[in-house]
């Protein structure tokens, strides 16, 4: 399954007007395409899976953090909600793939994070069904996760603080003293 891929990705960013509106339009497909299939596979999704589906944007969500030990973790600033980090915690079925050369060195980003482009889920076989996760990140790598569960933490960051002295919806950063 490839819904989205680097080459489709990299023709949607084209400074060619026709080569840019072509590639939003196979976006577009590609977007309805993936959807359809997410909807025929979210009810067996895992629960925590399925939240962060129905909540969260994760283009361009920075990456905190990504560790493997006894299991694999990632951590995740969503993009406009500078105080939420989503922890990621895969039970892993078989080792993660990591390809660090899927986008031409032109496209990767360079800076100080790196933030998540695309993600595609799909349903492998078996009973019951374990997961395959390939997440593009900006830096140019490819994760590919096969697991059978993901636990999903939300938090609100303390560190550091938010500009305004508030953290979401207008509550109080906790006083620490």
């Amino acid at each position: 399954m490839k819904y989205f891929t680097p080459e489709l990705l990299i023709a949607y960013g084209s400074d060619d007007p026709a080569t840019w509106k072509d590639a939003e339009a196979r976006w577009d497909e590609a977007c309805a395409g993936y959807d359809a299939y997410l909807a025929s596979i979210k009810d067996r999704l895992p629960a925590d899976l399925r939240h962060v589906e129905d909540t969260y944007r994760l283009h361009d969500a920075i990456v905190r953090g990504m560790w493997r030990g006894a299991t694999f973790v990632l951590v995740l600033q969503p993009l406009g909600l500078p105080q939420r980090l989503l922890t990621f915690t895969y039970q892993l079925v078989s080792d993660p793939v990591i390809r660090k050369d899927v986008l031409p060195s032109d496209y990767r980003s360079t800076g100080d994070y790196v933030d998540w482009q695309y993600d595609e889920l799909e349903m492998a076989e078996g009973e019951p069904p374990t997961w395959r996760q390939s997440i593009l990140f900006s830096n140019g790598w490819e994760v590919t996760l096969h697991f059978g569960d993901v636990r999903v933490e939300e938090a609100e960051a303390l560190l550091p603080a938010p500009r305004n002295g508030t953290a979401r919806s207008g509550q109080a950063v906790p006083q620490l003293v």
